[in-house]
């Protein structure tokens, strides 16, 4: 106990050196936080950048493909989806136009799917969903909203109404993502061959199930 708190003669005593170690290592500590609180930050920007639309602010194709499951069941359904006549608005009215459309039609698809869906912008003007668990009543009233568009102001008092192509793909059994993506692809193409504004469902290797035209009480643009 003496030498605790008197030290070794010609020594500091514990308080002292105690005193003296606090003094170097407190700010060397709040620093060490500092910098940890920077680089969690910077992670998470990073993060950010690497899986999201930088114009839109959905997930990119990146994030889609790494936040949905590489096997599809039955359950489940993914989504392609197209803007109608997107060029002729770029045409028309300028890029800068053609992007607050999409950035509108991005906030179209955010209110069309619940909490739990995954929606992403692809590329250009493609976008992707992914819906668990989804019946087709549920599927059918989110791809009729979806399709139906918005109607954009495009400036100087013009005002287009914006319909989307929406393919559907599903398994009928489990079956890999790639091959729902590529059901849903194909089924975009065919509701825009049967007049845009309309969505198909591919489901499995019966390539619709139906055979059924879709339409939405929307006229295409």
């Amino acid at each position: 106990r003496h030498l605790v708190e008197h030290g070794l003669p010609g020594q500091k005593n514990f308080w002292e050196n105690l005193g003296d170690a606090s003094f170097t290592a407190l700010p060397m500590c709040a620093f060490a936080l500092m910098l940890i609180g920077h680089l969690n930050g910077l992670q998470r920007r990073l993060y950010l950048q690497a899986t999201r639309d930088v114009l839109t602010g959905l997930a990119n194709r990146r994030c889609f493909m790494d936040k949905t499951p590489e096997h599809i069941v039955p359950d489940d359904a993914v989504m392609i989806i197209d803007v109608d006549c997107f060029k002729d608005i770029n045409d028309s009215f300028g890029h800068d136009v053609g992007d607050r459309c999409l950035l509108e039609i991005a906030q179209h698809l955010s209110g069309c799917i619940a909490e739990g869906d995954l929606h992403a912008r692809i590329g250009g003007e493609e976008f992707a969903v992914f819906i668990p668990r989804a019946d087709e009543d549920r599927l059918h009233r989110i791809a009729t909203m979806i399709s139906g568009g918005i109607d954009f102001d495009a400036g100087q008092g013009v005002m287009r109404r914006v319909s989307l192509s929406v393919g559907i793909g599903r398994h009928s059994e489990t079956g890999p993502r790639h091959d729902a993506l590529r059901l849903a692809d194909q089924a975009v193409y065919q509701a825009k061959a049967a007049g845009r504004a309309r969505y198909r469902m591919l489901t499995g290797a019966q390539r619709d199930q139906s055979g059924a035209d879709y339409p939405v009480a929307v006229p295409a643009t």
